[in-house]
């Protein structure tokens, strides 16, 4: 019998280590087909020229050049461009996280009158949408387009955070709320000096989803804001559009400028690529406090 399980245990061991180096595999092929594009795009903005019009497939670097970062440097309007779409991501997730936090937290109370229904109003729009024109015309009659706060007033709060944020919130020790309140502490010196504080895996997830929206955004910053409002991705969108259009006309474009664009992309690709990898532990934690209650 004590030979029966011993081999039963043995087989079992060779058929985990057999199938553990093929799960290594498939997921290393995964990884390079995600990470690739990302790779090509960095090559084609550090490659010379002269090396990029030698073939018409490139697979990895070859070659390495700042010229075309230089041209960036020198170029005044993707430079501002950049930096609205700094201020727009520090001043928008800046705003996004304290209202977020602030309608998660006391929709979070039990307490609350009517708060079931307010929450209500926070899961439509995760389902339906007015759609375009309705949006533009509501910003409009308000007088925000053609104005930087058009970028981030309307989406002040999102549905998902929304509820991200409730969930963890909800999970937050009455206990201690309590003797909060026993103490003298009025909501909202309770919301700052204790909830807030104890709430940083949370609100470092807040802010990567809200800052990762801000700064990739361009669909609605190229409709509600005029070219000098333009933020990085807009502009660069703006750049390809461009360069489509010539050549649907039948207008030859340098093959320079592929090297152009793929340098700004790089610029737009990097900060995600170092800071996202950094705050993942944050992330995960924030994203799975409240998830299991007892």
């Amino acid at each position: 019998m004590g030979v029966k399980r011993m081999k039963k245990s043995g087989s079992q061991k060779t058929r985990f280590s057999v199938g553990l180096p093929v799960i290594y595999i498939c997921l290393s092929v995964f990884a390079i087909t995600c990470f690739y594009p990302f790779i090509y795009v960095l090559a084609l903005a550090v490659m010379p020229y002269e090396n990029y019009v030698q073939s018409s497939v490139h697979f990895f670097f070859d070659g390495f050049t700042l010229e075309y970062f230089e041209k960036i440097a020198q170029n005044s309007e993707i430079l501002f461009a950049f930096m609205r779409s700094v201020i727009r991501v520090l001043l928008g997730t800046t705003l996004n996280v304290i209202v977020t936090m602030l309608a998660a937290y006391a929709l979070s109370r039990k307490g609350l009158k009517h708060g079931k229904w307010m929450v209500i109003l926070f899961l439509i729009p995760m389902y339906f949408s007015a759609g375009l024109i309705p949006y533009y015309v509501t910003l409009n009659t308000y007088h925000l387009t053609n104005k930087f706060m058009a970028l981030i007033l309307p989406g002040l709060v999102s549905s998902m955070q929304f509820f991200i944020a409730k969930s963890n919130l909800s999970s937050f020790p009455e206990e201690i709320i309590e003797a909060s309140e026993a103490d003298g502490c009025g909501p909202i010196r309770t919301f700052i000096s204790i909830v807030w504080p104890c709430s940083k895996p949370l609100i470092t997830t807040l802010c990567v989803m809200y800052g990762l929206g801000h700064w990739n955004e361009y669909f609605w910053t190229r409709i509600l804001v005029h070219s000098d409002l333009w933020t990085a991705p807009a502009y660069l969108y703006g750049m390809i559009n461009s360069k489509i259009a010539l050549q649907g006309v039948g207008v030859g474009t340098p093959m320079e400028m592929q090297s152009y664009i793929s340098a700004v992309s790089a610029l737009l690709i990097l900060p995600i690529l170092i800071f996202y990898p950094l705050l993942q532990k944050h992330i995960i934690a924030g994203m799975t406090v409240g998830a299991i209650k007892g």
